[in-house]
């Protein structure tokens, strides 16, 4: 039956049908409890009768009361042990809760909150996960530096002046600009990376690649940051940039790795079929025969990324729009030609699809802009003939891989060498794009007698 009971299952019902209930004894913790302190107290008198000898002349009654009075003798020395022993347990107990009380409130920091622009006390968990109501992107409770930290200056960049400066920590949080706004934004770890398209002889590059935040505040005018501005990378955490940016060039790295494989299937496939006449028919049949591959990594890709997939598939059509519309700045009648073109309709679908898979493989993390979906389709139009229609793959195959392997080595820290194997793919088809590597089966595919034969 004990074996029984000991199964709480068993012994929550056998409870509730006898309506019993199991006794519980009640231990004291530190000090005496009152049977305790009876005991102590009884114990001189009770060994002092334990050890009673009646004197001669003496009756049994009045050696009981002089044993007893002998017992009490060393009563007082007895009580006043006990007090010490209760004093001490007492200031044991007060410094146990001192220490849990300044413990409770270390774990609390100082913070403004940004809602209301207060100062209060916030553990560290509402620190890191409470957002502002009304910046819902930043977080609402910011740690205040200590008075001593206060008055040390720090490295900012100021927004009224567009320059980095230095100024005391305890202005970072309350210096506004002329806007409302803080004025004043840490710089943080200046060797952290952040992406950015540099400006070339006044002319912004379609490519944006790794720098150091110190490059980046350095020459401010050399760069436009992918996130808008050298404000916005400021305020995003250091540690959450880096993961992102780690996250990002993996994801780089296997959209290379699936765009190269979409590319050279698409050159065997076109080598193979013999003529080329160079219109649209051509590529949209080539296109047709790797539809089932495009189609699986645009499927994988929405059911792994979710909302950044509808956004920058959504940024793939607008681009679209824009660059067939006459009236638009961004309007290129190439493009428009290709894909008004009465072949290109049938497979106007996976060509949409192949234009974002190669603008992912450029742009992983982020939004697309017209001219990434520019790119990928004029790489795709090119098809005056084959040599043209080939080397334009080949070409944007190559800057896909490189760029993905360089971007690796950039934020990992690592060489070629030392990229994990689960990669090898990308750097093969980088060295293939390139001309330096091909494999026995490739060789008739790259003789340009074969492949760039007139048509």
């Amino acid at each position: 039956m004990n074996k029984v009971l000991l199964r709480p299952l068993f012994r929550g019902v056998y409870l509730k049908k006898t309506e019993k209930k199991l006794p519980i004894k009640k231990f004291n913790v530190g000090g005496f409890s009152k049977v305790e302190k009876r005991n102590l107290l009884l114990t001189p008198i009770t060994s002092a009768l334990l050890q009673a000898r009646t004197m001669p002349g003496e009756s049994q009654l009045g050696s009981v009361f002089r044993n007893i009075g002998k017992g009490m003798e060393t009563l007082p020395q007895t009580q006043l042990a006990i007090k010490q022993i209760d004093l001490q347990e007492k200031a044991r107990k007060e410094a146990k809760e001192e220490k849990l009380k300044d413990r409770k409130f270390s774990s609390s920091k100082k913070v403004l909150d940004q809602d209301t622009g207060n100062i209060i006390f916030q553990d560290e968990e509402n620190i890191q996960t409470v957002y502002s109501t009304k910046n819902p992107s930043e977080l609402r409770f910011v740690p205040v530096p200590d008075a001593e930290k206060a008055g040390k200056p720090t490295k900012v960049f100021d927004t009224e002046t567009q320059s980095v400066a230095y100024a005391p920590q305890g202005d970072i949080l309350t210096a506004k600009n002329s806007e409302g706004e803080l004025r004043y934004l840490p710089v943080g770890k200046e060797e952290s990376f952040v992406r950015a398209y540099p400006i070339i002889e006044g002319v912004q590059s379609d490519t944006a690649k790794f720098i150091t935040k110190a490059q980046l505040l350095e020459n401010p005018d050399g760069f436009v940051p992918v996130e808008g501005n050298l404000e916005m990378i400021l305020k995003i955490d250091d540690y959450k940039a880096a993961k992102k940016q780690k996250n990002d060039v993996k994801n780089a790295m296997l959209a290379a790795r699936d765009v190269g494989n979409i590319i050279t299937q698409i050159e065997k496939d076109i080598v193979t079929q013999g003529a080329f006449t160079g219109n649209a028919a051509d590529t949209v049949l080539a296109i047709t025969g790797m539809t089932g591959f495009i189609d699986s990594f645009v499927s994988r890709n929405k059911q792994k990324e979710g909302k950044l997939f509808d956004k920058q598939y959504q940024d793939t059509e607008n681009a679209i729009t824009k660059l067939t519309n006459p009236d638009s700045d961004d309007f290129n009648s190439k493009i428009t030609a290709y894909l008004n073109a009465p072949e290109t309709q049938a497979a106007r679908t996976s060509i949409i699809n192949l234009a974002y898979a190669i603008a992912k493989a450029r742009e992983p993390g982020g939004r697309f802009s017209v001219p990434d979906i520019e790119l990928a389709l004029e790489s795709i139009g090119e098809s005056s003939n084959k040599q043209t229609f080939l080397a334009g793959l080949r070409r944007i195959g190559l800057q896909i891989a490189e760029r993905a392997i360089e971007d690796y080595e950039t934020v990992f820290d690592v060489t070629r060498d030392e990229i994990p194997k689960g990669y090898n793919k990308v750097v093969d088809q980088y060295n293939y794009f390139q001309g330096v590597q091909f494999t026995e089966d490739d060789k008739n595919s790259i003789n340009p007698a074969n492949l760039f034969g007139a048509n």
